[in-house]
């Protein structure tokens, strides 16, 4: 025997419609985008990853970046393989599709192919019902969590997970006390791993300690190719290492500059976790109003993007129960707020002997960090090409006084410009000169 049930997927804004309603989900036309990177569980990009879903195929670029076009509404999953010195890879991972809605950065994490492992199994409620819709969710501690759907017949499958790591695993659905575990598989291992959902409780519920924010500002993505938003991501990680590539969010990214807001809290795990709703206000007083349903119970962050520059804005999270929104008490009250300031773009003017870096006024920043490479700075693996990183710099030009550089080769710099104590945040162009 079965039973189907209604499970989240998305913003607060859009809850009725995106219900899943019944055993079938939701149909609708095929109109919802999805783009995202395809990484290794070190979080090096994989270029030309082959990516499908739903029929639809597409490559990775050289940053492991990809864009899915008109995919159905509901739970979709997304497929990627690549090859990187003869060694195959895979991974997948079910994400939840609303309709005319791009769901950006969707991360799939692969494993290589001699050290991948699968978990399968049911989900029942505590009364034998095997439930479809239920969702598996797969943690390893960093990024977002990998995530299956239960079938007609209550049972989920997880292939391409990683071997030989440690892994969170959580059953999960609206109206029901989740079931967690904690799994490491052996290679090729496919384990079975059942869970029984309780009925759900109502629990004290608190919000999420620690709240802590920072923002980003980038140039804009329609005047970059890819390898600039490797470069970003490289420059972002080496000067925050907290800093994660955004896989949570449908916001829609606007076209002239990338601005966003990165959001970190304390872990939360319990049995009664459903997710995490996500609050917004413009200003740094008055009413902050819902924004988003962090569907997520393993994970801790969340990034808001579309932002305006030069912009305050206001944040708090709430923990959110099973029983949401059906019964009170099931959402915390406001974690304490925190408040950000956006900046504006940062953008450089060409370098001048010495070799001098020069950069133009008005982007709010107060101090400015100047990293060079010598190769272009494409991924994590381009870290060990990190010539220097200057300390802290004010003006709007900085003189190199790192390693010798040498004659006639071509160097990367990108420099980045802070103010409000390091939490606001932007990255000019990714520049170069030969000395």
């Amino acid at each position: 025997m079965k039973r189907c049930f209604a499970l989240f997927g998305a913003g607060l804004a859009t809850i009725s419609a995106i219900l899943l309603a019944g055993c079938g989900g939701l149909t609708g036309p095929r109109t919802s985008t999805v783009t995202g990177t395809v990484i290794d569980w070190d979080f090096n990009p994989m270029r030309d990853a082959r990516v499908t879903a739903a029929g639809k195929t597409t490559y990775t670029t050289s940053t492991g970046s990809y864009t899915l076009e008109d995919l159905p509404d509901g739970d979709v999953e997304v497929l990627a393989e690549a090859t990187v010195n003869g060694t195959r890879y895979y991974g997948r991972t079910t994400i939840f599709n609303i309709e005319n809605t791009q769901q950006n950065n969707v991360n799939i994490l692969v494993a290589p192919e001699n050290q991948r492992a699968t978990l399968t199994g049911t989900v029942r409620d505590r009364e034998g019902y095997l439930l479809q819709g239920a969702s598996v969710f797969a943690w390893s501690g960093v990024g977002s969590s990998t995530r299956a759907v239960t079938d007609e017949n209550g049972r989920y499958t997880m292939r391409d997970l990683p071997a030989n790591t440690g892994l969170d695993v959580s059953a999960t659905g609206r109206g029901y006390r989740s079931d967690q575990t904690g799994v490491t598989l052996s290679v090729n291992q496919t384990r079975t791993l059942d869970f029984i959902l309780d009925n759900p409780g109502l629990p004290g519920l608190n919000p999420p300690s620690n709240i802590n924010a920072v923002t980003w500002v980038t140039h804009p993505t329609a005047n970059r190719g890819p390898e600039e938003e490797a470069a970003y991501e490289t420059v972002k990680a080496l000067f925050d290492p907290k800093h994660k590539k955004a896989t949570n969010t449908t916001r829609v990214i606007r076209t002239d500059m990338s601005v966003e807001t990165e959001l970190y809290w304390d872990l939360v795990q319990f049995p009664d976790l459903l997710g995490f709703n996500i609050y917004r206000g413009v200003g740094s007083t008055g009413s902050v109003s819902p924004l988003d349903l962090s569907f997520d119970p393993l994970s801790n962050y969340y990034v808001d993007i579309g932002l305006n520059p030069q912009s305050t804005y206001s944040y708090a999270v709430s923990t959110v129960a099973t029983l949401y929104p059906d019964y009170n008490n099931t959402e915390s009250t406001l974690s304490s707020r925190v408040v950000v300031q956006t900046l504006n773009l940062l953008n450089l003017n060409n370098v001048t002997f010495g070799p001098t870096f020069n950069w133009q006024s008005g982007s709010g920043a107060v101090d400015f960090y100047i990293y060079v490479f010598d190769e272009y700075p494409t991924g994590s693996a381009n870290v060990n090409h990190l010539v220097y990183s200057s300390n802290a710099v004010g003006g709007t030009s900085w003189t190199y006084s790192g390693p010798v550089l040498q004659s006639g080769r071509t160097y990367y710099y990108l420099i980045v410009g802070t103010a409000n104590g390091l939490s606001s945040r932007t990255i000019s162009q990714v520049g170069t000169f030969v000395p």
